[in-house]
């Protein structure tokens, strides 16, 4: 069952990201643009980053990508640099995608980045959000086994409350 639920949100992810290139102009870019740079963002390619991000474009608005903003994409794709870059640029940290219900931080404790989760709970970012069924990131992360980063959550304020049963979604 584990399996499947980490099947699918990968799928998932990966298909919005695949078809993003294919959507109407995202604010000022045009389609091959659009394509670029959410290219670079997967990559952590910065420079492009940078260029795109120059452009005035809107860290807070994912409406044109599927609802992914950079930032979520960015944490999504476990590209350290580019979140906090986006961060330090104003984006949403509390962003939530309408469908999974994951925020940057929650991307950042399933990937074990413990840098990423660090910087976003100091900077602001509500760690206490909960998963798709109500589940405390917390609980994804146990299951997970990663026991270092479950005591990394708990240290940052991160409660286990929520669904506790396998029924959560």
């Amino acid at each position: 069952m584990k399996f499947i639920q980490v099947a699918l949100t990968a799928l998932i992810f990966a298909l919005s990201m695949q078809v993003v290139a294919a959507d109407v102009e995202y604010k000022n870019l045009n389609d091959e643009e659009l394509s670029e740079f959410t290219d670079a963002i997967g990559k952590g390619n910065m420079e492009v980053i940078k260029k795109f991000v120059g452009q005035n474009i809107d860290l807070n608005d994912g409406s044109e990508m599927f609802a992914w903003p950079p930032l979520l994409m960015a944490s999504g794709k476990n590209q350290t640099e580019a979140a906090i870059y986006f961060a330090e640029k104003g984006a949403d940290l509390d962003y939530v995608h309408p469908a999974t219900k994951w925020s940057a931080f929650m991307h950042a404790a399933y990937f074990g980045n413990e840098k990423l989760a660090k910087y976003l709970a100091k900077k602001g970012a509500n760690v206490n959000l909960q998963t798709k069924g109500g589940m405390s990131i917390i609980r994804v992360v146990k299951e997970e086994g990663n026991q270092k980063m479950v005591d990394l959550l708990l240290s940052l304020g991160v409660k286990e409350d929520g669904c506790q049963t396998k029924e959560c979604f």
